[in-house]
């Protein structure tokens, strides 16, 4: 058996320890694992969502030391990461001080459904004691309908009013649609994705901020990593127009979270192209703007498209013709080098698609015009010059291809020379011959070298550099001359192979 000098010596050191403890460890610690002396502290707190009105918060606190006269809510949320700060008034029901704020969603407040908010209140008292509560979160849903969820991976999907086979077949597809995307941008999103599926048109446009265009179909809210479109059945087209369109939307914002803001043309081109299915409407509409010569020029629907119906209808028609003209052009290859230099905040868009396309975006935009017998936005005398070193390049190949001739031109001089000798030789025997024959004969000869000097010049004389200068143009030099057709830049690069639709 242990000895009690034992028992002694254990006691002792125990309340060494403690001592310790006690002064060593953070006070605020050691009041979170026991007890807090704060005098206020909050009994009940709540919140309640009437989507897309209102939120009312709610908390009930109590003072043991003296009186509550100050409360506070500080709201932040994931939209945008700004905090709001609200003084709230207080009411007082025995010893329980009660505040509540509404917080008005509706109008320039819009707070769209997925966003993650975050809120906590602040209490004072009159003897200086402060408190501030524990943070609390939750995301805002449209509490109109009530919603079922499925989700596989990454992915969830949200409908309502639908039976269960209704949301699988969603998620299936769904699910393809998100591989598809994913081969064609060049990688897949590691951020979960929220799908929702809304019944009606009606249902849909209440979801919306106030004052949004009448004509959207469907939304993607890439910071929040959500979608929402109208699907009235499995049959709907919008499963194979509209889903792929928006999912193409989150795909590409996340894999260029850290780079750049693209133009809109090309996000939206990339979003129609990725689509399952195409209306014929939208050829129709951009055969119309073809035939009529119409078509927008890029820096109008670069920082967004027209709020008119027809022209925004316009703008997704030819952003997705150009789209599939870069893929064919230029391959599926070249255009996931495109949207990995997007990710680069140190460049513009424009120094991205020349890094990985070889053209600039104006020479692109002229070559896609051209391409569909549209008139072109530069002139011959706007065409970016050749950058020196393929000039370089380019003098290197004329003299080697040109060798042959330079030698060919060497001899042609030399049998020239030879002839030139061997008729001044001639002439001088004829001259001789001649002069004897002038001497003999008594002929002027004044009338004998007129004669010659006329056969010898029988056309007018022409300026060789004006000549020169005519052959420079492929029309009258008083017309603008035609803008550059060749092949400097390529309408498929070798190698590349476009993508099959």
């Amino acid at each position: 058996m242990l000895s009690r000098r034992f028992y002694r010596t254990l006691f002792i050191a125990l309340v060494f320890i403690t001592f310790l403890l006690s002064h060593l460890v953070a006070p605020e610690i050691v009041h979170g694992l026991t007890f807090s002396s704060n005098p206020i502290t909050v009994t009940s707190r709540s919140y309640s969502e009437h989507f897309p009105s209102y939120i009312d918060f709610k908390a009930s606190a109590s003072d043991s030391a003296s009186t509550i006269n100050q409360a506070t809510i500080v709201l932040t949320s994931n939209l945008d990461g700004a905090s709001e700060i609200h003084p709230v008034p207080l009411s007082q029901k025995g010893n329980v001080f009660v505040v509540s704020w509404h917080e008005d969603t509706s109008h320039g407040h819009f707070i769209p459904p997925g966003v993650q908010v975050s809120y906590h209140w602040e209490f004072s008292d009159k003897a200086s004691n402060t408190f501030t509560d524990v943070q609390q979160q939750f995301t805002t849903v449209d509490t109109r309908f009530n919603w079922q969820h499925l989700a596989h991976g990454k992915l969830q999907v949200n409908w309502y009013t639908r039976p269960l086979d209704f949301g699988q077949y969603v998620l299936q597809k769904a699910s393809t649609s998100i591989q598809n995307i994913s081969a064609t941008l060049g990688g897949s999103p590691n951020q979960p994705i929220n799908l929702w599926i809304y019944a009606s048109d009606l249902d849909f446009h209440g979801s919306l901020a106030p004052g949004s265009y009448e004509w959207v179909g469907g939304e993607a809210l890439p910071l929040l990593h959500e979608a929402s479109i109208v699907v009235i059945d499995s049959n709907d087209p919008t499963l194979r127009r509209d889903m792929p369109h928006e999912l193409t939307h989150l795909v590409f914002h996340e894999l260029i979270v850290q780079g750049i803001t693209p133009p809109t043309w090309f996000d939206e081109g990339l979003a129609v192209y990725d689509q399952d299915y195409r209306e014929p409407q939208l050829q129709t509409r951009f055969d119309k703007a073809l035939a009529l010569q119409s078509l927008l020029r890029l820096s109008q629907i670069s920082d967004g498209f027209p709020a008119n119906a027809d022209q925004a209808y316009l703008a997704y028609a030819q952003s997705y013709d150009l789209l599939r003209y870069m893929y064919k052009t230029f391959g599926q290859p070249r255009m996931v080098q495109l949207i990995n230099a997007i990710k680069n905040p140190q460049q513009t868009f424009d120094q991205d698609v020349t890094q990985a396309l070889g053209v600039d975006e104006i020479h692109l935009e002229n070559q896609w015009r051209l391409s569909n017998g549209q008139p072109a936005v530069l002139t011959a005398s706007a065409i970016t010059p050749t950058p020196q070193p393929v000039i370089q390049v380019k003098q290197a190949q004329n003299v080697s291809t040109n060798y042959t001739t330079f030698w060919l031109l060497i001899g042609l001089g030399i049998f020239l020379v030879f002839v030139s000798l061997i008729s001044l030789t001639v002439l001088i025997i004829y001259s001789l011959r001649y002069n004897k024959a002038l001497k003999v004969q008594q002929i002027v000869p004044n009338q004998a070298i007129s004669q010659n000097g006329n056969q010898a010049y029988p056309f007018q004389y022409t300026d060789p550099s004006t000549y020169m200068r005519a052959s420079m143009y492929t029309q009258p030099p008083s017309q603008p001359a035609q803008p550059y057709q060749g092949s400097e830049y390529p309408i498929h690069i070798p190698g590349d192979q476009a993508p099959q639709e």
